[in-house]
Parts: C-alpha cells; sequence; structure tokens
C-alpha cells in the first residue's frame, strides 16, 4: 500500500500482538503491539557520516532504499482504553513518520516513529521498536555492458544490524515488569 509516492507498507503479513502482565507485587500492565510490519522507502533515505571502523563493510550513501520489517511493543498507561483504535492509531503513526521524513539514518527513523507514536497514542506509556536494516543494494550490470542508473536492485541477505530503541513518555512511571516473559522476547 502506497503511503506516499516512494514509500509503502505491505497489506498483510503483520501480526497484532497483546499481552497482559501480572506481578505477584500487584502490578498490572497491558501491552499492545505488532510484528512483521513491512515498510519500504525509495527514496530520501541515506546513511552517511557513519563512525568506521575495520569490520565495516557497508558503504556510505546520500540515496538508498530503506526498508525494514518493524516489531514494536507498547505499554499502555491505563486500562481504560479504546485497544482498536489505540492500534490502528499507533500503527499508522509509525508507517507514517516512516514515511513522511527524510532518513539520514534507521536509528533517526526508528527515533521518529516512536515519538510519532507516543504523540498519536495518548494512553501509550512507552514504546519499544526493533526494526532490522534490509539492504537493497545496487546490480551491477557493467558486466554486460550496461549501466544502471539506480533502478534494478537485489534484497541482500547478508547481516547490517539490528536497530531497536525505547520511547518513554516524560513523567510516565517506569516498568521494566511489564516486558519480562517468553512472550516478549
Amino acid at each position: 500500500m502506497p503511503l506516499q509516492a516512494d514509500a509503502f507498507r505491505r497489506d498483510g503479513g503483520s501480526l497484532r500482538t497483546a499481552t497482559g502482565v501480572a506481578t505477584a507485587e500487584g502490578e498490572r500492565h497491558v501491552l499492545g503491539g505488532l510484528r512483521g510490519l513491512a515498510l519500504l522507502k525509495s527514496a530520501n533515505s541515506e546513511f552517511a557520516g557513519f563512525l568506521r571502523d575495520g569490520w565495516t563493510t557497508l558503504p556510505e550513501t546520500d540515496d538508498r532504499i530503506l526498508a525494514s520489517s518493524v516489531r514494536a511493543g507498547w505499554r499502555f498507561s491505563s486500562l481504560d482504553v479504546d485497544f482498536d483504535e489505540q492500534h490502528r492509531r499507533a500503527t499508522d503513526a509509525i508507517s507514517e513518520a516512516f514515511a513522511r521524513h527524510h532518513s539520514e539514518s534507521l536509528q533517526q527513523t526508528l527515533y521518529q516513529m516512536g515519538a510519532a507514536l507516543l504523540d498519536a497514542c495518548p494512553a501509550v506509556a512507552e514504546v519499544r521498536l526493533s526494526m532490522p536494516n534490509l539492504h537493497h543494494l545496487l546490480v551491477d550490470l557493467s558486466g554486460v555492458g550496461l549501466d544502471n542508473p539506480n533502478v534494478v536492485f537485489h534484497a541482500d541477505d547478508r547481516p547490517y544490524g539490528l536497530i531497536e530503541g525505547v520511547l518513554t513518555r516524560p513523567g510516565a512511571s517506569p516498568a521494566d515488569s511489564a516486558w519480562q516473559g517468553p512472550l516478549l522476547t
């Protein structure tokens, strides 16, 4: 599904998640989330000026395809919310944030997505995002005498990192116990 001219969200394939947590100390938490939300930008993305070391293999670029399969979880500050509406708002907020801003890095994009979710969902106290960096690299057609001016790409299978982050609403109570357990790892 096009989000805008150069950004897309795959319809279907993502899984909605929900978890309830109750601790022996009497804490109660409800978490919403999703996994497998496929997003892709074909323009307005770069990755340059980063630190390099002997293990760096990724070339710098000011024009790249940015793609990921998003896993997100959000902790509600209240149990008195419309969970369906909050899920729709959260999904739309992270998708639209991915699409609308110029990405300098997946890390920066992840932050923008988390901030957009908190803005769109006042009932959410905290959001956790996990996004693998799924690279699409330019195919070198020079071996067959052809130029490839950013037209043909392949989805690379090499690992380029798993970017994760947590954003918490200012003033929200910490709740590490909400994120414990085998369903959330």
